[in-house]
């Protein structure tokens, strides 16, 4: 879907269904199309060392839920270009 819609950000939940969010982050990275989108792993499942997995598999940002508003907004300013 990513590939179609080329979104300007992405939340990626480490949790999901059928594939990792680090799995799937690894995709992206992979596929020219979706490989400079900016993508913000967050979990409400946090262990010592995923925000390092969550690095290696291509995130520009991990976010530990709970996290607040503010703390959402300020990774997307320092990820996003102005405008």
């Amino acid at each position: 879907m990513a590939q179609a819609a080329r979104p300007d950000l992405i939340l990626m939940d480490v949790q999901l269904p059928r594939l990792s969010g680090l799995d799937a982050t690894r995709q992206l990275r992979a596929d020219p199309r979706t490989a400079d989108v900016p993508i913000i792993v967050v979990t409400s499942f946090a262990l010592s060392g995923d925000d390092v997995k969550a690095r290696e598999a291509g995130a520009n940002a991990y976010l530990a839920k709970p996290y607040s508003p503010r703390d959402l907004l300020a990774k997307i300013r320092e990820i996003l270009p102005e405008g």
